[in-house]
């Protein structure tokens, strides 16, 4: 039987194998930032973040409203630049890199399963599953995608499109989509959030198998303990600082964490600080 515990973390790193898929150093954001801005205006969203995740993991992070768990994702995803820090993909650092340049390594080395599905309306499930691929100018490979399908359960309904498919089938497509191009991790925002709870299972039973078949890397953003259950760790985050992990999670165990945050937070903060 596998204990669950949670340690407090201080920039150290989460990773316990050689391999990561992303690592995040000094990861910090602050909006209102620029030139000349007032710095009663600034909100600091990321301070100082340092995680890594192996290859093969499943995390998940929480923390309540504005901790910077969305902060985060976006800048994991390349979709915005830190204002100080690094972002480090599958060894390529890619924080410097022009927006032209993180899009294409995005569309291959980085999916991305959203709350809202994001299907387009007028493709097909199997169109949109092989559009990362068409995106990059690859050539799709149509036996991936239909096996894809088939491995989300859906290889009945390659021809259907979005508007003649429920909710839980469309994640489960756009999940197929976020894995086509075999990318270094894949960062899920809240993917079970629009969805019923039978839905919802099946789609995180589906990230969980995409780690344990395929090898993939999963990071996904959660408010529910009971998604957050299905990870192999928990990272929480508070007022934009890593304030705690929890391995082996259970939903109770994280139900319980996320009722004393506040333990958390102050077990970071040294000996003679402020909180």
């Amino acid at each position: 039987m596998t204990s669950t515990s949670t340690t407090h973390l201080k920039g150290a790193d989460m990773n316990t194998h050689s391999t990561e898929a992303l690592s995040v150093h000094q990861l910090t954001r602050v909006y209102g930032a620029g030139a000349g801005a007032d710095r009663s205006n600034q909100v600091r969203a990321l301070d100082g973040v340092d995680l890594s995740f192996a290859t093969g993991s499943f995390t998940a992070v929480m923390g309540p409203s504005g901790s910077g768990k969305s902060t985060f994702l976006n800048a994991a995803a390349g979709l915005e630049r830190p204002t100080i820090g690094h972002v480090v993909v599958a060894g390529h650092d890619i924080t410097e890199w022009p927006e032209a340049r993180r899009t294409r390594f995005r569309r291959e080395q980085i999916g991305i399963v959203f709350q809202g599905f994001h299907l387009m309306p007028y493709l097909t499930a199997e169109q949109n599953v092989a559009l990362p691929l068409r995106l990059a100018g690859v050539r799709p490979d149509k036996q991936r995608v239909r096996d894809l399908l088939g491995r989300v359960g859906l290889g009945d309904r390659a021809k259907h499109l979005p508007g003649a498919m429920s909710g839980g089938q469309q994640q489960r497509v756009a999940i197929a989509r976020a894995l086509v191009t075999a990318p270094a991790v894949v960062l899920a925002d809240e993917p079970t959030g629009a969805l019923d709870s039978t839905n919802a299972r099946e789609v995180l039973q589906l990230l969980r198998e995409s780690v344990d078949t395929l090898g993939q890397t999963v990071i996904m953003v959660t408010h529910d303990p009971v998604a957050a259950a299905y990870a192999d760790a928990v990272v929480f985050l508070v007022d934009g600082h890593v304030a705690g992990r929890m391995q082996n999670p259970t939903a109770d165990a994280v139900a319980s964490q996320m009722a004393h945050l506040d333990d958390l937070v102050a077990a970071t903060v040294p000996v003679g600080s402020v909180a």
